[in-house]
């Protein structure tokens, strides 16, 4: 009766673990050389969450910077070793999948409907995880949303950057 037992409990996990992955596979960020829905909406959360006090707060102005970050990261992203964009691809997949973004952030709402708050809670949860991995998920997207953000000449008057000077 006990090995039955496990036999079948290792099962279920494995039938989950193949659902989960499948889920993954299908929702990942990017396909066929562009972002997928899933991946904007990640994308676009993830920079809500870490750009709020450099973007405009008048809501249609917000909506439009947050919609040029996300063409931004797109055109970066595209533009990275394919190995490199793979496992970006990957890690959105996981992060715009309910499941993966429950384990990992522990954030039970989407990415499209969270607040702010709930965006800054999660990415924390990320950045204080004990394990290594969810830490290197925190860094890795904060530090892309970042970068892409700042490399935008239109961005540097928000981020109190006056842009270079004339030597």
């Amino acid at each position: 009766m006990k090995r039955r037992f496990f036999l079948r409990a290792a099962l279920v996990v494995a039938g989950a673990g193949a659902v989960l992955g499948g889920t993954i596979f299908m929702r990942r960020g990017i396909a066929d050389d562009h972002l997928t829905d899933s991946g904007r909406e990640v994308l676009r959360g993830i920079a809500l969450g870490v750009l709020d006090n450099l973007l405009p707060a008048d809501a249609a102005a917000r909506e439009a910077a947050l919609a040029q970050h996300v063409q931004h990261m797109e055109t970066f992203l595209l533009g990275v070793p394919a190995a490199l964009r793979q496992e970006i691809s990957l890690l959105l997949g996981l992060l715009g999948n309910t499941v993966g973004r429950a384990a990992l952030t522990y954030m039970p709402t989407s990415w499209a409907n969270a607040s702010v708050a709930q965006v800054q809670a999660a990415l924390e949860t990320l950045r204080t995880h004990p394990m290594t991995t969810q830490k290197m998920v925190y860094h890795a997207v904060r530090d892309l949303t970042t970068i892409v953000f700042l490399a935008q000449p239109e961005n540097w008057k928000s981020a109190g950057y006056p842009g270079p000077t004339d030597l």
